[in-house]
């Protein structure tokens, strides 16, 4: 088993993000935590198979499970749909962020960080 831990953050607003993948034989499980309140929000789980528009590319099918009141949803399909697609690996993700009184733009913040986490850790899962 392996693992590895990224930050990646915002400056400016003070939002910050936290990957870590723990590496299975085939398959990887990530948690993606921010906001200072660790809980389980939503659960993606993705597996990789032959893109429906393309079959010489590859895409994945993925189920989310979110926790009653939670809005967790969003960041762990995207998560885990972009991971299994980018590394042909079963990826799980569990995510858990919070942060109080949102507006419309730090969402957008916080979406810009979990796109970027993401690409962060494909990097890392390709080149075990």
């Amino acid at each position: 088993m392996q693992s590895i831990e990224t930050i990646v953050s915002d400056s400016k607003r003070g939002y910050t993000l936290q990957g870590t993948v723990i590496t299975l034989d085939n398959d990887d499980v990530v948690v993606v935590l921010g906001g200072g309140r660790d809980h389980i929000g939503a659960i993606g789980l993705a597996v990789p198979r032959p893109s429906l528009l393309d079959q010489n590319s590859i895409s994945a099918t993925t189920s989310v499970l979110t926790m009653p009141g939670h809005k967790d949803d969003e960041p762990a399909k995207y998560v885990s749909e972009k991971l299994a697609a980018a590394t042909e690996r079963n990826i799980a993700v569990i995510t858990g962020i919070h942060y109080d009184n949102l507006a419309f733009t730090d969402l957008e913040i916080l979406q810009k960080l979990w796109i970027s986490l993401t690409e962060k850790i494909i990097v890392f899962i390709n080149q075990k």
